[in-house]
């Protein structure tokens, strides 16, 4: 497999996991929110923080599409899966009750496969993101005659 299909392969993977890990907060918001504010680490910011993540979610998906902007993506997606794989560390290390606020499939993961999951695309964005930053970065410039 060539190095531009696997990191294809991979924003493919992200896109679609943004893309349905938001829509899942944004159709059962009310769900998620009262999630959110039983999240002893998370309550005090749960609204803003219900706003925000599906939105920064599909903006990094948005960004994963477009050759231009997928190396900003993949940086995104590195920082949302660091995030959110420090939060289950969190989670499982120091808390007793462990509401999830995850949507849809992934909702039925139990914690330990839920950090799994996490580290696993976390390591595919980090992959991706490395393999994409050793191209050169293409440089428009306009020629004034």
């Amino acid at each position: 497999m060539s190095t531009r299909t696997l990191i294809a392969c991979i924003c493919y993977a992200l896109f679609f996991l943004f893309v349905y890990a938001a829509l899942n907060k944004l159709i059962s918001f009310n769900y998620y929110l009262y999630d959110l504010k039983r999240s002893p680490l998370l309550q005090a910011v749960a609204l803003p923080l219900a706003i925000a993540v599906p939105a920064t979610e599909l903006l990094v998906a948005a960004l994963l599409i477009s050759n231009k902007t997928q190396r900003y993506g993949l940086a995104g997606s590195v920082l949302l899966m660091a995030m959110f794989t420090l939060y289950v560390i969190y989670v499982l290390g120091f808390t007793k009750e462990r509401p999830c606020t995850c949507g849809g499939i992934i909702r039925a993961l139990t914690w330990p496969q839920h950090l799994a999951f996490n580290v696993t695309f976390l390591v595919l964005a980090l992959l991706a993101l490395k393999i994409n930053c050793r191209k050169p970065v293409l440089k428009h410039h306009a020629k004034f005659d």
